[in-house]
């Protein structure tokens, strides 16, 4: 009996343990390759979550000084920088600093690199600096690099550190400088605009994207000369001022030679995966067409060895149990396998629904922040900004090839009555029921904008001055019809009185038909509201 079940040990149990041991061994590596993989491709959508969220932020800056760069009141400033003209360019820098709340400075500067305008975000408030405290920055390198560049063009700074009077502000405060130069109306450069970004606002919102504080691993931001931005140890940070002076570059400098030398990709030394990306936010939409210059940074991020075999080995721990059942019973062993199998797949097809989960979510956010910059918060309708951008582009492309365009501008009847008898809710319910008119009622090329208040403004291109008026008198009759409710109680019919000017019978500039649009609405209001009424000649436009 003991014999047999020796030769039984020796025949099936023993074999079929070696069997085994040689499929846990191969088990075991295949599930590093995979753990590996698996960890590679995850960090590699981090650093490019984080790079598109970077250039987005960055784009954005460049568009606020473009914008800044078109503003009337600094075309009246670079004229005649009189008291009374540099008081009006404040004020919209100041209406720009609180819309967007994240510049710690915007300023004009002359070409002496002497302040003149300057409007600082103090406490969460703009407010527009005195005369005697403004500053001399003809040496400051961010001037003198804007200044270097031709028309049209635009300056990003490195992020470095805020300096206020030659000495670094403490505690750190991060800053990226956005500039571009201006020119007065007989093309004299006198000097540029400037936004002083803040930077934490740009690294936070990298940290985000990257999931920095939520991960087993570090994401580190560096400069071209391999400091530390943003790292996973605030001490690293800035140490191109510090006392302590530290750098990736020197810390790890095998990696950074092979980072240094690459755009993008991703290798393994004893220290564990480097997974790198260069984010250059102007590449390719500025720089390459020779308009501006900007900073060039490295995304890295690391997984130590130790976490990379610390996650195989947990792996490894299942398998070993496994392999014992088996050993116990051939018959309950098989069906372990399979059910491991399983598990192991299920773990596969998890990692595949985060990515596609984190893929998506940085879709969204970027539609998101798209849709924030042109749309109006409450209907939904282009805001102001985006008809500013939009209008000028339009007339141009109309005059050029000799097509229609008509603008009309719209004015909700009796408007303070709503708010002032049922509340701002009723007000509310008014503008969103009239975008919804207006959306439904207009062609797929017209661009309905909110121009401000009650006032909205639409752009027909193509459209002429019989099509125009013929298209919102049926509007007009249909929001007589508009149900709203507002508290529980009904509301009044909604009226509206609208103008339409068309090019280029009433003006040849974006300016000109909103002023003749304009004016034939007060009309319609002065000829008793709830209609439509078409600009007269130029010569009755005041």
């Amino acid at each position: 009996m003991r014999s047999r079940f020796g030769r039984y040990l020796l025949l099936l149990v023993l074999p079929s343990g070696l069997l085994c041991l040689a499929f846990l061994f191969s088990v075991y590596h295949e599930e590093q390759d995979r753990v590996r993989e698996h960890v590679a491709a995850a960090e590699q959508l981090r650093l490019a979550a984080g790079a598109r969220g970077l250039a987005i932020e960055v784009g954005a800056a460049v568009a606020d000084v473009r914008l800044m760069a078109t503003l009337p009141s600094l075309a009246a400033a670079l004229e005649d920088p009189a008291p009374a003209a540099k008081a009006a360019l404040a004020a919209d820098l100041v209406a720009l600093s609180g819309a967007r709340g994240v510049y710690d400075q915007l300023r004009w500067i002359d070409e002496s690199g002497r302040e003149q305008v300057r409007v600082d975000l103090v406490g969460g408030k703009p407010s527009v600096i005195p005369d005697d405290r403004l500053q001399d920055k003809s040496q400051r390198y961010f001037f003198i690099g804007a200044m270097a560049l031709p028309a049209e063009a635009v300056y990003v700074s490195p992020l470095d550190l805020n300096i206020e009077n030659d000495i670094v502000e403490t505690p750190y405060k991060p800053m990226l400088r956005v500039a571009m130069r201006v020119w007065d109306s007989e093309g004299r450069g006198r000097g540029i605009v400037v936004g002083n970004y803040f930077g934490r606002h740009l690294l936070d919102g990298f940290a985000a994207l990257t999931g920095g504080g939520d991960r087993p691993t570090g994401v580190s931001l560096l400069d071209a000369d391999g400091y530390w931005l943003l790292a996973p140890d605030p001490a690293d940070e800035w140490g191109r001022v510090s006392a302590r002076g530290e750098r990736f570059a020197t810390r790890h400098a095998a990696a950074w030679a092979r980072i240094a030398a690459g755009g993008s990709g991703q290798f393994e030394d004893a220290g564990g995966l480097w997974s790198f990306t260069t984010v250059a936010p102007l590449a390719g939409r500025v720089a390459a067409a020779g308009l501006g210059q900007g900073p060039v940074w490295r995304a890295v991020s690391h997984v130590p060895r130790a976490t990379l075999a610390e996650a195989a080995y947990r792996s490894l721990a299942g398998w070993a149990l496994i392999t014992g059942l088996f050993m116990a019973a051939l018959f309950a062993g098989s069906w372990l396998l399979a059910h491991a199998q399983r598990r192991r797949d299920a773990m596969a097809e998890n990692l595949r629904s985060l990515n596609r989960k984190l893929e998506e979510k940085v879709r969204l956010r970027t539609q998101e922040l798209h849709q924030q910059a042109i749309r109006d918060g409450l209907t939904g309708l282009f805001n102001r900004r985006y008809l500013d951008e939009t209008l000028p582009r339009e007339v141009h492309r109309a005059l050029r090839e000799h097509a229609q365009l008509a603008v009309v501008m719209i004015d909700l009847d009796h408007f303070k009555r709503f708010n002032d008898e049922w509340g701002h809710e009723a007000g509310d319910a008014v503008l969103l029921g009239v975008a919804e008119l207006l959306v439904d009622g207009l062609r797929a090329s017209d661009i309905a904008c909110r121009y401000g208040g009650e006032e909205l403004l639409v752009v027909m291109p193509g459209a002429d001055a019989g099509e125009a008026v013929a298209r919102m008198n049926a509007i007009l009759v249909a929001g007589r019809h508009l149900s709203l409710r507002a508290r529980g109680l009904q509301l009044p019919p909604v009226t509206f009185s609208a103008g339409v000017a068309v090019l280029p019978g009433h003006g040849t500039d974006a300016e000109t038909l909103v002023h003749a649009a304009d004016h034939a609405m007060y009309l319609a209001k002065e000829g008793g509201r709830d209609q439509v009424v078409l600009a007269g000649p130029p010569d009755s436009v005041q």
